[in-house]
């Protein structure tokens, strides 16, 4: 979750403005920052990618022996950057045409920003929504969890009219542009319903249809802002707002209109019928781009590439307006491609109970059904009754092995437990998650256990999402594979 970090500067001074050249180009804008006392020191200038909330680089500098440096960049709209140094923020709103000026001073006590310039009453306005709603974020969901209805829609109130009297004062600035104005409207009410999804969020999950949820709480997460300004302006608070709405107003629908019976993993038709419900509302049409792009992305970081989030990829990329939400995509299907069927399997190492050294790598020449599991993992042991009879029909065979991964932080909880009667026979190894290069939690993709892994005995990639022992498809896909080989 991204926050306006705390600066360490002692002081900044940041202009925005256009280029005085004799022909001035009325999209360029210009930012020059001067610190007191600081040299050769790298600043960037960054907003985000509203589809996955990575940040995007739009330039650097690094201030000269003076302590400035300076920053040029053509925006054609409104657009949120931030002046980004070792993780430390400075908010701005830019636009065509505009001249601003923000000092950030830091005291032994406090830091404060203050504004000048043509923006700078935007800029000020949206200190003081900051200021207000950070007032009332909870980031611990436990403390919604224990606020009643009646709590929570008195501190949701009080916020809509404090904001409400800030954007009032803001109106009559006749200065203020009307796409400002909307999208500083917009910003309260992504404000309002962020407030309120993550109420909802903390006490009934996903589930929009849950019968505790009040009609009240149903009708405000009904009604999601759209605004095409907003979007286009990289609101960060607004791509955070729409991750959460693709789970809950988008996937889990999904799961619920399709048929859930299958236990192997998502249904084939999830990403689709997603695709479809998309269609089908009336969102505008940045907005629906918007799902569309943030629907193929989802399916690909969770499990990996597939025929069906293929095809929908390729149809999207046709239609496609936003360049960093295909950047978004095309990053996530990279990632997943080094694991399609075919690519050599990445190598991970561990240790079995009587302390050897074991990889994946030793297993060459016989066909491999990992289980990624841990002791603590409810879903995985209930696994281990089906994984039992599954060893068992292969009993006597040299070309399968089942290889079992422990997570478990703490090697001896995994030893103890191992001679349990419920655990299935095969090969145990034990990898402790520490950021290794060869970790399997991460070169594998990992977002959750149970996980299973289908690698030949070539030792390369047949399926990232193997179905577990519980499937039906299963023993026939394993026989399959060996009458080929």
């Amino acid at each position: 979750m991204f926050h306006l970090f705390k600066i360490t500067f002692l002081s900044l001074l940041l202009y925005v403005g256009l280029s005085g050249c004799e022909k001035k180009d009325l999209n360029q804008v210009t930012i020059i920052a001067e610190l007191d006392s600081v040299a050769n020191l790298e600043l960037e200038l960054v907003t985000f990618n509203m589809l996955n909330l990575d940040p995007v680089v739009l330039t650097k500098t690094r201030f000269d022996s003076t302590g400035k440096g300076e920053f040029k960049l053509s925006v054609d709209h409104p657009v949120f950057v931030y002046v980004n140094q070792k993780k430390s923020f400075v908010p701005l709103l830019i636009s065509p045409g505009d001249n601003q000026m923000v000092t950030t001073m830091k005291s032994k006590t406090d830091q404060s920003v203050t504004y000048s310039g043509d923006g700078a009453i935007v800029n000020q306005y949206l200190q003081k929504i900051n200021s207000t709603y950070g007032n009332y974020e909870v980031f611990d969901y436990r403390i919604f969890q224990k606020m009643t209805l009646d709590a929570f829609l008195a501190k949701r109130d009080s916020l809509e009219k404090q904001m409400a009297r800030h954007f009032a004062d803001l109106k009559k600035d006749k200065t203020v542009k009307p796409e400002i104005l909307q999208i500083m409207e917009t910003n309260n009410r992504i404000i309002l319903y962020s407030y309120t999804q993550s109420y909802v969020t903390a006490n009934f999950g996903y589930d929009m249809e849950d019968p505790g949820m009040s009609p009240m709480l149903k009708k405000s997460m009904a009604d999601l802002p759209q605004d095409s300004l907003a979007l286009a302006a990289n609101c960060y608070k607004y791509g955070r707002l729409l991750a959460t709405y693709l789970q809950s107003g988008i996937i889990w629908p999904a799961d619920e209109g399709t048929d859930s019976s299958q236990t192997d993993g998502p249904e084939v038709s999830h990403p689709t019928f997603a695709s479809r419900e998309i269609e089908s509302k009336n969102y505008i049409r940045p907005l629906e781009e918007h799902l569309k792009a943030a629907n193929i992305n989802y399916w690909f970081r969770s499990d990996g590439l597939s025929e069906e989030v293929n095809s929908l990829w390729t149809k999207y990329q046709k239609t496609a307006r936003n360049p960093l939400y295909k950047e978004a995509i095309q990053k996530s299907y990279d990632e997943w491609a080094v694991l399609a069927p075919g690519k050599p399997a990445p190598d991970f190492t561990g240790t079995t109970a009587d302390g050897k050294p074991i990889s994946l790598s030793s297993l060459k020449g016989k066909l491999v059904y990992v289980d990624v599991w841990a002791t603590w993992c409810g879903p995985c042991r209930e696994e281990f009754p089906h994984s039992k009879k599954l060893v068992k029909e292969f009993e006597g065979s040299d070309k399968i092995v089942f290889l079992y991964v422990s997570t478990d932080s703490n090697m001896d909880t995994w030893k103890k437990f191992l001679p349990d009667k419920s655990v299935p026979a095969g090969i145990h190894m034990h990898q402790k998650q520490d950021g290794q290069s060869d970790a399997i939690w991460d070169n594998y993709h990992l977002w959750g256990i149970p996980r299973y892994i289908l690698i030949d005995a070539k030792g390369k990639m047949l399926k990232t999402h193997a179905p577990r022992p519980s499937s039906e498809d299963i023993l026939p896909l394993l026989k399959g594979y060996l009458k080929e080989t």
